[in-house]
């Protein structure tokens, strides 16, 4: 196996990860469990940019590295619309708020919307995979 098939392996491997944490988004969407299913949808785009990374041979631990890789690599190269920083950064905003803030709660429409919003992001991504 050569570097850049072990690299697509794993960029594979991410993409997976990134549709069960959609679906899983989607099971929690039907049961109105919103702060749960925003966790998912981060997660599902968060996975997603980690295969991009991966095909290019580039691993982050930190999610605030991931964000800014997305944007430094992705978005201003032109590879992937803007419209998918606005995306991650508001799942990523989100996510943060509803993890550790125990009060906040979520409007269904909106999640609706980001529910969209990340089909789109996961499908972009997709497209340079």
């Amino acid at each position: 196996m050569t570097d850049q098939d072990y690299r697509n392996t794993i960029a594979q491997n991410w993409l997976l990860k990134a549709e069960d944490a959609y679906e899983t988004a989607s099971l929690l969407l039907r049961e109105k469990r919103f702060v749960g299913c925003v966790n998912r949808l981060y997660y599902a785009v968060f996975y997603a940019v980690s295969a991009a990374l991966a095909k290019d041979g580039k691993e982050y631990g930190k999610h605030t590295a991931v964000r800014a890789a997305l944007h430094r690599d992705y978005v201003k190269t032109e590879k992937i619309p803007p419209e998918c920083s606005k995306i991650y950064d508001e799942l990523f905003e989100d996510r943060q708020e509803g993890d550790y803030k125990p009060q906040t709660n979520f409007d269904e429409a909106d999640i609706r919307k980001l529910f969209v919003d990340t089909r789109t992001f996961l499908n972009h991504f997709k497209a340079i995979l």
